[in-house]
C-alpha cells in the first residue's frame, strides 16, 4: 500500500508547485505602497469614494490611510441633510495573504474620523457615530483581476465592487 501512495503523493506535490510559486510571486509583486480608489452605490442615490494609500509588506501586515465621501444624488436627501456629501478620513492595519488568484485582508483595527462639518454633525447627533466603527474588524477576500509591478485591479468578492490601484513606491 505504501508503495502505491508514494507516486500518488509525488504526482500531487508537483502538481501544487506551480501554484505555490504563482503565489509566491503575487506576493512578491504586492509588497510596497500603492494609492487605491473605489468607488460604491450601496444605495440608489448613495455613491461612496473611496482614495487611500496601502502598504503592503514583505512580513504580510499592512496599513492604509486614506478618505471616504458620501455623495447624495437625491435631491430629497440633500435637502433632508443640509449638504451633498459626507467626508471622513480612516486609518487601519492589519494582515493579509495570497492564493493564486485572491488576496485576503484581514482588517485587526480601523479608525474614522469626520472631516467635513456635515460629517461632524452627523456624528455629533449619534446618527453616524465614527465611534461606533473605531477597531473594526474584517476579513475581506478580493478577487485579482490583474497584477503587474505597477497596477493592480481587484474585485470584492462577495460585494463585487472593484479597487484600482497604481504602485506609488
Amino acid at each position: 500500500m505504501k508503495k502505491n501512495l508514494y507516486p500518488l503523493m509525488l504526482a500531487l506535490l508537483l502538481l501544487t508547485q506551480p501554484a505555490l510559486a504563482k503565489d509566491k510571486n503575487t506576493a512578491k509583486i504586492l509588497v510596497g505602497e500603492w494609492r487605491c480608489t473605489q468607488n460604491l452605490t450601496p444605495e440608489e442615490g448613495i455613491n461612496l469614494s473611496v482614495e487611500y494609500i496601502q502598504l503592503f509588506t514583505a512580513q504580510r501586515n499592512f496599513t492604509l490611510d486614506g478618505t471616504m465621501e458620501i455623495s447624495f444624488t437625491m435631491e430629497e436627501m440633500r435637502q433632508m441633510l443640509g449638504g451633498g456629501s459626507l467626508n471622513y478620513l480612516f486609518e487601519g492595519s492589519g494582515s493579509w495573504s495570497t492564493q493564486p488568484k485572491r488576496l485576503t485582508i484581514k482588517t485587526e483595527n480601523a479608525n474614522m474620523t469626520p472631516n467635513s462639518p456635515l460629517a461632524q454633525q452627523m456624528h455629533d447627533a449619534g446618527i453616524m457615530d465614527v465611534n461606533d466603527l473605531r477597531d473594526m474588524q474584517s476579513e475581506d477576500a478580493f478577487i485579482i483581476n490583474s497584477l503587474t509591478r505597477n497596477s493592480l485591479t481587484l474585485t470584492h468578492e462577495e460585494e463585487g465592487f472593484t479597487t484600482q490601484c497604481s504602485r506609488t513606491k
